[in-house]
């Protein structure tokens, strides 16, 4: 169905609903500090969504594809430890991530450290650290997979309930004509009769007019649907 928006409110609607969902899909360098407040090098995400949200699908990726269970090192340290990631090294490692609020989202900041005060940077297991970064870009790409369908799966659920509800109207306003047909097929001119077709004329009034609101409202859900199929292949194309 194409989107058609009869009135400005609707248009903006969607405008404020596609611009606040508007993934961030960059990894940075970024030094951080852990829960000893040791500075250490970081390949950081900045994610839209809050911190609790954030450290749900982190909880979910290295569960995923690690098996891992993490541990939470504080409010805002989550740790996979002693995790073997065949993509970064041969070795068993500490691998914490930092989660920061800040404005709009949460930053997330993965550390990489090989043993016990021995953390991967530029200067000390520099090959795990540049490897770190596509790490990182992995599980972006995890955490907006997972946000995107789940928005997606509730639209749809939407579309589909106020669909079903056109097609009830549908049925009550077939209904109510061909009783009104019987009715005056059966001369139905006495009070009683006409008060009766009176009040399903008002019934499939109603029920037309709720249907004309859902189906303004599907143009919305369906623009808004687009919009997140869109942002799931942008973060599909993300390496």
């Amino acid at each position: 169905m194409k989107a058609i928006f009869p009135y400005p409110g609707i248009l903006c609607l969607v405008l404020f609903t596609t611009s606040a969902f508007a993934q961030q899909l960059f990894v940075e360098e970024r030094a951080v500090k852990n829960e000893e407040s040791i500075s250490l090098q970081s390949w950081t995400a900045r994610l839209d969504q809050d911190m609790d949200y954030c450290m749900e699908t982190y909880e979910g990726f290295i569960k995923e594809f690690f098996n891992t269970k993490v541990s939470k090192r504080g409010k805002a340290i989550l740790v996979a430890e002693k995790t073997l990631f065949p993509e970064l090294s041969e070795l068993r490692l500490d691998q914490p991530a930092i989660f920061y609020v800040e404005t709009g989202g949460t930053s997330v900041s993965f550390t990489f450290s090989p043993g016990y005060d021995i953390h991967a940077g530029k200067e000390t297991y520099q090959d795990e650290f540049i490897r770190g970064e596509q790490f990182v870009k992995n599980f972006v790409r995890y955490h907006y997979k997972v946000f995107y369908n789940e928005r997606i799966k509730s639209i749809q659920a939407k579309i589909d309930s106020k669909q079903k509800d056109i097609e009830s109207n549908d049925k009550k306003i077939e209904r109510n004509n061909k009783a009104i047909a019987d009715i005056n097929t059966a001369g139905g001119e006495d009070t009683k009769s006409k008060a009766k077709s009176d009040k399903m004329k008002r019934e499939i009034d109603a029920y037309s007019t709720d249907s004309n609101t859902k189906r303004d409202e599907i143009s919305v859900l369906e623009s808004e649907l687009e919009f997140n199929n869109v942002s799931l292949r942008k973060v599909d194309a993300f390496k």
